[in-house]
Protein backbone atom coordinates (compact mmCIF):
# COMPACT_ATOMS: atom_id res chain seq x y z
CA UNK A 1 0.00 0.00 0.00
CA UNK A 2 1.28 3.38 -1.00
CA UNK A 3 2.04 5.88 1.88
CA UNK A 4 0.33 8.91 2.15
CA UNK A 5 3.89 11.80 1.69
CA UNK A 6 2.36 13.59 4.37
CA UNK A 7 2.55 10.60 7.16
CA UNK A 8 5.71 9.19 8.54
CA UNK A 9 7.60 6.59 6.92
CA UNK A 10 7.59 4.03 10.60
CA UNK A 11 9.56 1.32 8.92
CA UNK A 12 12.28 4.00 7.91
CA UNK A 13 11.80 5.88 11.07
CA UNK A 14 12.38 2.99 13.11
CA UNK A 15 15.61 1.67 11.30
CA UNK A 16 17.23 5.83 11.33
CA UNK A 17 16.37 5.50 15.49
CA UNK A 18 17.80 1.98 16.44
CA UNK A 19 21.34 3.13 15.70
CA UNK A 20 21.02 5.96 18.34
CA UNK A 21 19.34 3.54 21.16
CA UNK A 22 21.88 1.09 20.73
CA UNK A 23 24.84 3.56 21.61
CA UNK A 24 26.70 3.15 24.66
CA UNK A 25 25.28 5.51 26.86
CA UNK A 26 28.91 7.03 27.08
CA UNK A 27 28.95 7.88 23.77
CA UNK A 28 25.79 9.53 23.69
CA UNK A 29 26.87 11.59 26.98
CA UNK A 30 30.06 12.60 24.77
CA UNK A 31 27.49 13.64 22.08
CA UNK A 32 24.95 15.84 24.70
CA UNK A 33 28.37 17.39 25.78
CA UNK A 34 28.81 18.72 22.18
CA UNK A 35 25.64 20.11 21.87
CA UNK A 36 25.85 22.35 24.89
CA UNK A 37 26.11 26.20 23.57
CA UNK A 38 29.03 27.47 25.99
CA UNK A 39 29.40 31.36 25.13
CA UNK A 40 28.69 33.51 27.27
CA UNK A 41 26.28 35.74 28.14
CA UNK A 42 24.05 33.53 26.52
CA UNK A 43 20.73 34.78 25.84
CA UNK A 44 18.45 31.88 26.86
CA UNK A 45 20.04 29.60 29.22
CA UNK A 46 17.03 27.99 30.51
CA UNK A 47 15.04 27.75 27.65
CA UNK A 48 13.49 24.01 26.75
CA UNK A 49 14.21 24.36 22.93
CA UNK A 50 18.17 24.62 23.61
CA UNK A 51 20.28 21.86 25.48
CA UNK A 52 20.38 20.72 28.07
CA UNK A 53 17.08 20.78 28.71
CA UNK A 54 16.18 20.35 25.50
CA UNK A 55 17.91 17.04 25.91
CA UNK A 56 15.78 16.05 28.74
CA UNK A 57 12.51 16.36 27.23
CA UNK A 58 13.36 13.60 24.45
CA UNK A 59 12.97 10.62 26.52
CA UNK A 60 13.23 8.78 29.80
CA UNK A 61 16.99 7.25 28.68
CA UNK A 62 17.80 10.87 27.15
CA UNK A 63 16.63 12.43 30.32
CA UNK A 64 18.70 10.54 32.52
CA UNK A 65 21.73 10.31 30.75
CA UNK A 66 21.50 14.06 30.73
CA UNK A 67 21.10 14.51 34.25
CA UNK A 68 23.28 12.20 35.44
CA UNK A 69 26.31 13.94 32.67
CA UNK A 70 27.21 17.20 35.21
CA UNK A 71 29.51 18.47 32.55
CA UNK A 72 26.39 20.04 30.90
CA UNK A 73 25.33 21.69 34.01
CA UNK A 74 28.29 23.15 34.86
CA UNK A 75 28.30 26.38 32.40
CA UNK A 76 25.22 28.69 33.80
CA UNK A 77 24.29 32.43 32.79
CA UNK A 78 21.72 34.32 34.60
CA UNK A 79 20.66 37.67 33.30
CA UNK A 80 17.99 39.49 35.36
CA UNK A 81 16.18 42.79 35.15
CA UNK A 82 14.98 42.76 31.83
CA UNK A 83 12.61 39.58 30.07
CA UNK A 84 10.62 39.47 27.72
CA UNK A 85 7.80 36.80 26.87
CA UNK A 86 10.44 34.98 24.34
CA UNK A 87 13.35 34.36 27.80
CA UNK A 88 12.90 32.52 30.63
CA UNK A 89 13.23 33.91 33.92
CA UNK A 90 15.44 32.39 36.25
CA UNK A 91 14.10 31.06 39.57
CA UNK A 92 16.17 30.28 42.70
CA UNK A 93 15.30 26.76 42.62
CA UNK A 94 15.97 26.76 39.01
CA UNK A 95 19.39 27.50 39.52
CA UNK A 96 20.19 25.12 42.35
CA UNK A 97 18.43 22.46 40.34
CA UNK A 98 21.27 23.51 37.87
CA UNK A 99 24.03 23.53 40.26
CA UNK A 100 23.17 20.39 42.10
CA UNK A 101 23.47 18.77 38.72
CA UNK A 102 26.59 20.34 37.76
CA UNK A 103 28.28 17.42 40.64
CA UNK A 104 31.82 18.36 41.07
CA UNK A 105 33.03 20.33 38.35
CA UNK A 106 34.30 23.05 37.72
CA UNK A 107 31.81 26.12 37.32
CA UNK A 108 31.40 28.65 34.62
CA UNK A 109 29.12 31.63 35.64
CA UNK A 110 27.64 34.65 34.25
CA UNK A 111 25.57 36.84 36.56
CA UNK A 112 24.69 40.39 34.31
CA UNK A 113 22.18 42.88 34.77
CA UNK A 114 20.29 43.81 31.71
CA UNK A 115 18.08 46.13 33.24
CA UNK A 116 17.34 49.68 34.06
CA UNK A 117 18.97 51.49 37.68
CA UNK A 118 16.44 50.96 39.33
CA UNK A 119 16.50 46.98 39.22
CA UNK A 120 15.94 45.09 42.54
CA UNK A 121 19.79 44.46 44.15
CA UNK A 122 17.98 41.76 46.45
CA UNK A 123 17.58 39.67 43.12
CA UNK A 124 21.46 39.61 42.65
CA UNK A 125 22.47 38.80 46.21
CA UNK A 126 19.68 36.28 46.55
CA UNK A 127 21.29 34.45 43.15
CA UNK A 128 25.00 35.18 44.34
CA UNK A 129 24.33 33.05 47.92
CA UNK A 130 23.27 29.86 45.89
CA UNK A 131 26.87 30.25 43.87
CA UNK A 132 29.09 31.45 47.13
CA UNK A 133 28.98 28.12 48.75
CA UNK A 134 30.76 26.32 45.48
CA UNK A 135 33.27 29.10 45.52
CA UNK A 136 35.91 26.28 45.67
CA UNK A 137 34.36 24.91 41.97
CA UNK A 138 34.44 28.88 40.62
CA UNK A 139 36.42 28.46 37.48
CA UNK A 140 35.34 31.34 35.64
CA UNK A 141 32.95 33.69 37.20
CA UNK A 142 31.35 36.75 35.17
CA UNK A 143 30.00 39.52 38.07
CA UNK A 144 28.37 42.57 35.34
CA UNK A 145 26.07 44.42 37.70
CA UNK A 146 26.59 48.06 36.88
CA UNK A 147 23.15 49.00 38.13
CA UNK A 148 24.39 47.39 42.19
CA UNK A 149 26.49 48.47 44.58
CA UNK A 150 29.10 45.93 45.42
CA UNK A 151 26.64 43.01 46.26
CA UNK A 152 25.72 42.61 50.23
CA UNK A 153 26.53 38.87 49.74
CA UNK A 154 29.82 38.92 48.54
CA UNK A 155 31.05 41.61 51.20
CA UNK A 156 29.90 39.18 54.02
CA UNK A 157 32.31 36.01 52.70
CA UNK A 158 33.89 34.55 54.61
CA UNK A 159 35.80 31.47 53.27
CA UNK A 160 39.32 30.48 54.22
CA UNK A 161 42.24 31.00 51.78
CA UNK A 162 43.10 29.12 49.20
CA UNK A 163 39.43 27.49 49.13
CA UNK A 164 38.60 29.15 45.22
CA UNK A 165 41.95 27.52 44.19
CA UNK A 166 40.44 26.90 40.26
CA UNK A 167 39.59 30.36 39.72
CA UNK A 168 40.74 31.15 36.38
CA UNK A 169 38.78 33.72 35.00
CA UNK A 170 37.32 36.76 36.95
CA UNK A 171 34.95 39.63 35.27
CA UNK A 172 33.70 42.14 37.50
CA UNK A 173 31.77 45.54 36.93
CA UNK A 174 29.58 47.05 39.77
CA UNK A 175 28.18 50.33 40.42
CA UNK A 176 30.74 52.94 39.11
CA UNK A 177 29.36 56.20 40.35
CA UNK A 178 29.59 55.16 44.16
CA UNK A 179 33.16 53.32 43.98
CA UNK A 180 34.16 51.02 47.40
CA UNK A 181 36.82 53.49 48.72
CA UNK A 182 39.98 53.60 49.50
CA UNK A 183 39.52 51.80 52.75
CA UNK A 184 41.15 48.40 53.27
CA UNK A 185 39.05 47.49 56.06
CA UNK A 186 35.71 47.78 55.00
CA UNK A 187 34.07 44.78 54.02
CA UNK A 188 33.72 45.22 50.41
CA UNK A 189 38.01 45.13 49.80
CA UNK A 190 37.94 41.62 52.15
CA UNK A 191 35.31 39.67 50.26
CA UNK A 192 37.13 40.56 47.31
CA UNK A 193 40.25 40.01 48.52
CA UNK A 194 39.02 36.31 49.85
CA UNK A 195 37.87 36.04 46.01
CA UNK A 196 41.09 37.15 44.16
CA UNK A 197 43.66 36.97 46.31
CA UNK A 198 43.00 32.93 47.40
CA UNK A 199 42.80 31.95 43.38
CA UNK A 200 46.65 30.61 42.93
CA UNK A 201 45.76 29.77 39.45
CA UNK A 202 43.76 33.28 38.14
CA UNK A 203 45.48 34.70 34.90
CA UNK A 204 42.27 36.91 33.51
CA UNK A 205 41.05 39.80 34.92
CA UNK A 206 38.48 42.20 33.89
CA UNK A 207 38.11 44.86 35.90
CA UNK A 208 35.34 47.59 34.94
CA UNK A 209 35.49 49.63 38.48
CA UNK A 210 37.86 52.10 40.52
CA UNK A 211 41.22 51.19 39.79
CA UNK A 212 42.31 52.63 42.67
CA UNK A 213 40.58 49.93 44.65
CA UNK A 214 42.93 47.40 43.58
CA UNK A 215 45.61 48.43 45.15
CA UNK A 216 43.99 47.71 48.61
CA UNK A 217 42.36 44.33 47.31
CA UNK A 218 45.20 41.21 47.32
CA UNK A 219 45.85 40.27 43.39
CA UNK A 220 48.68 37.59 42.33
CA UNK A 221 49.52 40.05 39.79
CA UNK A 222 52.65 37.86 38.99
CA UNK A 223 50.44 35.38 37.62
CA UNK A 224 47.79 37.71 35.68
CA UNK A 225 48.45 37.59 31.93
CA UNK A 226 45.41 39.22 30.49
CA UNK A 227 44.45 42.32 32.04
CA UNK A 228 41.40 44.69 31.24
CA UNK A 229 40.58 47.49 32.56
CA UNK A 230 38.24 49.19 30.09
CA UNK A 231 35.86 51.19 29.95
CA UNK A 232 37.14 53.72 32.65
CA UNK A 233 39.90 56.23 32.37
CA UNK A 234 43.32 55.54 34.38
CA UNK A 235 46.28 57.50 34.89
CA UNK A 236 49.58 56.70 33.35
CA UNK A 237 50.93 55.82 36.53
CA UNK A 238 48.62 53.17 37.27
CA UNK A 239 49.33 51.49 33.81
CA UNK A 240 52.73 51.70 34.32
CA UNK A 241 52.74 49.59 37.41
CA UNK A 242 50.09 47.04 36.03
CA UNK A 243 52.80 46.65 33.03
CA UNK A 244 55.64 46.04 35.73
CA UNK A 245 53.66 43.66 38.14
CA UNK A 246 51.74 41.54 35.86
CA UNK A 247 53.50 38.66 33.25
CA UNK A 248 51.08 40.38 30.77
CA UNK A 249 49.90 38.65 27.45
CA UNK A 250 46.99 41.16 27.12
CA UNK A 251 46.58 44.70 28.15
CA UNK A 252 43.19 46.54 27.46
CA UNK A 253 43.15 50.51 29.22
CA UNK A 254 42.22 53.99 28.69
CA UNK A 255 44.98 56.53 30.23
CA UNK A 256 43.20 59.88 30.94
CA UNK A 257 46.70 61.22 32.24
CA UNK A 258 50.28 61.28 31.61
CA UNK A 259 51.34 61.80 35.26
CA UNK A 260 54.06 59.27 36.43
CA UNK A 261 57.46 59.37 34.72
CA UNK A 262 58.63 56.37 33.42
CA UNK A 263 62.41 56.17 34.56
CA UNK A 264 63.77 53.10 32.91
CA UNK A 265 63.30 51.05 29.96
CA UNK A 266 60.43 49.11 30.59
CA UNK A 267 60.44 45.20 28.30
CA UNK A 268 57.28 42.88 28.44
CA UNK A 269 58.94 40.00 26.45
CA UNK A 270 55.38 38.09 26.60
CA UNK A 271 53.23 41.16 25.89
CA UNK A 272 50.93 39.70 22.34
CA UNK A 273 47.91 41.95 22.55
CA UNK A 274 47.84 45.85 23.30
CA UNK A 275 45.16 47.85 23.18
CA UNK A 276 45.04 51.64 24.30
CA UNK A 277 42.47 54.11 24.17
CA UNK A 278 44.46 57.52 25.20
CA UNK A 279 43.83 61.62 25.37
CA UNK A 280 46.62 62.25 26.26
CA UNK A 281 50.62 62.30 24.93
CA UNK A 282 51.84 58.61 24.44
CA UNK A 283 55.46 59.54 24.11
CA UNK A 284 56.89 59.11 27.96
CA UNK A 285 55.12 55.43 27.89
CA UNK A 286 55.93 54.05 24.19
CA UNK A 287 59.81 55.78 24.12
CA UNK A 288 60.79 53.66 27.37
CA UNK A 289 58.87 50.41 26.29
CA UNK A 290 59.77 47.52 24.25
CA UNK A 291 57.58 44.64 23.10
CA UNK A 292 59.50 42.25 20.94
CA UNK A 293 56.61 39.44 20.95
CA UNK A 294 53.81 42.22 19.85
CA UNK A 295 51.05 40.63 17.32
CA UNK A 296 48.22 43.12 17.65
CA UNK A 297 48.23 46.46 18.61
CA UNK A 298 45.08 49.23 18.65
CA UNK A 299 45.92 52.41 19.71
CA UNK A 300 43.37 55.51 19.53
CA UNK A 301 43.82 58.87 20.66
CA UNK A 302 40.98 61.36 21.51
CA UNK A 303 42.84 63.80 20.94
CA UNK A 304 43.96 64.36 17.54
CA UNK A 305 46.08 67.44 17.67
CA UNK A 306 48.84 65.24 19.49
CA UNK A 307 51.09 63.41 17.47
CA UNK A 308 51.62 59.56 19.14
CA UNK A 309 54.96 58.90 16.82
CA UNK A 310 56.55 57.17 19.62
CA UNK A 311 53.90 53.92 18.81
CA UNK A 312 55.29 53.33 15.69
CA UNK A 313 58.79 53.91 16.64
CA UNK A 314 58.05 51.76 19.20
CA UNK A 315 57.12 49.01 17.09
CA UNK A 316 59.83 49.21 14.69
CA UNK A 317 62.80 48.74 17.40
CA UNK A 318 60.88 46.04 19.10
CA UNK A 319 61.39 44.16 16.46
CA UNK A 320 57.82 42.16 16.62
CA UNK A 321 55.96 40.35 13.95
CA UNK A 322 52.77 42.48 14.07
CA UNK A 323 49.67 41.00 12.18
CA UNK A 324 47.02 43.44 13.29
CA UNK A 325 47.52 47.38 12.81
CA UNK A 326 44.60 49.32 14.23
CA UNK A 327 45.54 53.39 14.55
CA UNK A 328 43.18 55.57 14.88
CA UNK A 329 43.79 59.14 15.07
CA UNK A 330 47.52 59.03 15.86
CA UNK A 331 48.91 61.96 13.33
CA UNK A 332 51.52 59.98 12.23
CA UNK A 333 54.00 61.18 9.87
CA UNK A 334 54.25 59.82 6.09
CA UNK A 335 57.78 58.79 7.35
CA UNK A 336 57.56 57.46 10.31
CA UNK A 337 54.49 55.40 8.87
CA UNK A 338 56.46 54.32 5.72
CA UNK A 339 59.40 52.27 8.54
CA UNK A 340 56.66 51.49 10.14
CA UNK A 341 55.12 49.63 7.01
CA UNK A 342 58.57 48.37 5.25
CA UNK A 343 59.34 46.91 8.96
CA UNK A 344 55.64 45.12 8.97
CA UNK A 345 56.35 42.33 6.44
CA UNK A 346 53.81 39.65 8.67
CA UNK A 347 50.88 42.21 8.51
CA UNK A 348 47.56 41.43 7.73
CA UNK A 349 45.08 43.76 8.86
CA UNK A 350 45.81 47.95 8.59
CA UNK A 351 43.13 49.57 10.06
CA UNK A 352 43.94 53.42 10.13
CA UNK A 353 41.71 56.63 10.49
CA UNK A 354 42.95 60.11 11.63
CA UNK A 355 40.04 62.01 11.72
CA UNK A 356 40.08 63.63 8.31
CA UNK A 357 43.67 64.43 8.42
CA UNK A 358 45.52 63.09 5.68
CA UNK A 359 47.70 59.93 6.20
CA UNK A 360 47.39 57.80 3.13
CA UNK A 361 48.95 59.19 -0.31
CA UNK A 362 50.56 57.67 -3.65
CA UNK A 363 54.13 57.16 -2.12
CA UNK A 364 52.57 54.66 0.20
CA UNK A 365 49.74 52.85 -1.80
CA UNK A 366 52.94 52.49 -4.66
CA UNK A 367 55.00 50.73 -1.52
CA UNK A 368 51.95 48.67 -0.97
CA UNK A 369 51.53 47.78 -5.44
CA UNK A 370 52.86 44.81 -6.35
CA UNK A 371 55.72 45.70 -9.01
CA UNK A 372 59.04 44.01 -9.91
CA UNK A 373 60.49 44.65 -6.34
CA UNK A 374 58.89 43.44 -3.47
CA UNK A 375 56.21 45.45 -2.07
CA UNK A 376 55.85 46.01 1.72
CA UNK A 377 52.98 44.13 3.64
CA UNK A 378 52.69 41.06 1.12
CA UNK A 379 50.48 39.34 3.85
CA UNK A 380 47.84 42.24 3.90
CA UNK A 381 44.51 40.36 4.05
CA UNK A 382 42.54 43.31 5.49
CA UNK A 383 42.70 46.92 4.53
CA UNK A 384 40.86 50.29 6.21
CA UNK A 385 41.52 53.67 5.00
CA UNK A 386 38.88 55.29 6.94
CA UNK A 387 38.05 58.77 8.01
CA UNK A 388 39.00 60.64 4.58
CA UNK A 389 42.61 59.71 5.34
CA UNK A 390 43.39 59.12 1.68
CA UNK A 391 44.44 61.30 -0.31
CA UNK A 392 46.03 60.48 -3.87
CA UNK A 393 45.36 60.46 -7.50
CA UNK A 394 42.55 58.83 -9.26
CA UNK A 395 43.44 55.59 -9.68
CA UNK A 396 46.32 54.45 -7.73
CA UNK A 397 44.44 52.93 -5.19
CA UNK A 398 42.69 50.74 -7.36
CA UNK A 399 45.43 49.50 -9.17
CA UNK A 400 47.43 48.73 -5.89
CA UNK A 401 44.34 46.29 -5.28
CA UNK A 402 44.24 45.22 -8.27
CA UNK A 403 48.30 44.00 -8.38
CA UNK A 404 47.79 42.64 -4.95
CA UNK A 405 44.74 40.60 -6.33
CA UNK A 406 47.04 38.89 -9.16
CA UNK A 407 50.35 38.84 -7.85
CA UNK A 408 49.60 37.31 -4.25
CA UNK A 409 47.16 34.34 -4.14
CA UNK A 410 48.53 32.70 -1.11
CA UNK A 411 47.84 35.88 0.96
CA UNK A 412 45.62 37.90 -1.52
CA UNK A 413 43.03 40.38 -0.06
CA UNK A 414 39.64 39.64 1.46
CA UNK A 415 38.18 43.05 2.00
CA UNK A 416 38.95 46.81 1.72
CA UNK A 417 37.27 49.64 2.77
CA UNK A 418 37.56 53.04 1.99
CA UNK A 419 36.40 56.18 3.26
CA UNK A 420 37.18 59.46 1.00
CA UNK A 421 36.19 62.51 2.15
CA UNK A 422 33.02 64.63 0.70
CA UNK A 423 35.26 67.10 -1.40
CA UNK A 424 37.20 64.32 -2.70
CA UNK A 425 34.19 61.22 -3.77
CA UNK A 426 33.90 62.90 -7.06
CA UNK A 427 37.67 63.01 -7.97
CA UNK A 428 37.55 59.10 -7.63
CA UNK A 429 35.49 58.01 -10.07
CA UNK A 430 37.79 55.57 -11.90
CA UNK A 431 39.05 54.28 -8.22
CA UNK A 432 35.11 53.59 -7.37
CA UNK A 433 34.16 51.80 -10.53
CA UNK A 434 37.50 49.54 -10.62
CA UNK A 435 37.05 48.90 -7.02
CA UNK A 436 33.64 47.89 -7.23
CA UNK A 437 33.99 45.53 -10.26
CA UNK A 438 37.19 43.72 -8.35
CA UNK A 439 35.09 43.31 -5.72
CA UNK A 440 32.41 41.93 -7.78
CA UNK A 441 34.73 39.36 -10.05
CA UNK A 442 36.90 38.05 -7.05
CA UNK A 443 36.95 36.75 -3.28
CA UNK A 444 37.67 40.62 -2.23
CA UNK A 445 35.16 42.15 -0.57
CA UNK A 446 35.09 46.32 -1.28
CA UNK A 447 33.05 48.72 0.80
CA UNK A 448 33.31 52.58 -0.20
CA UNK A 449 32.04 55.53 2.02
CA UNK A 450 30.02 52.97 3.74
CA UNK A 451 29.53 50.59 6.81
CA UNK A 452 31.09 47.35 6.67
CA UNK A 453 28.54 44.11 7.21
CA UNK A 454 29.46 41.10 8.02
Amino acid sequence: MATNALEPDLHHTHLSIAPILRTPPEILQQIFTGCFDTRFPHPQPFSSAEAPLLLCGVCRLWRALAISTPELWAHISVSIGRHTPETVKPSPHLVKNWIARSGCQPITFVLQDLGLPSSCPDIANDLLKIFLPQIHRWQSVTLILPNHDFPASLTALEIPFGRASLLQIAKFEFGVETGLGLNAEIPQIGGLSRILGSSSQLHTLYWRNDLYTLEFIEVRWAQLTVVDLVPLWRPMSQIIDVMRKAPLRSLSAFIADASGHVAAPLVLPDLLILWIGTEVDLSPLFRQLTLPSLQNINVFCANPVIPQTEVVRCIARSGCLVNTAILKSLRIPKAELITFLRSSPSLRLLDISNGGEVTITDDILSLLTVRDEPCVCPNLRIIRFLESSVFSADGVLADMVASRLEAIPSATLSRLSVHFSDADLPGHWEDIRRLKGLGDATDCRVWINEPETA
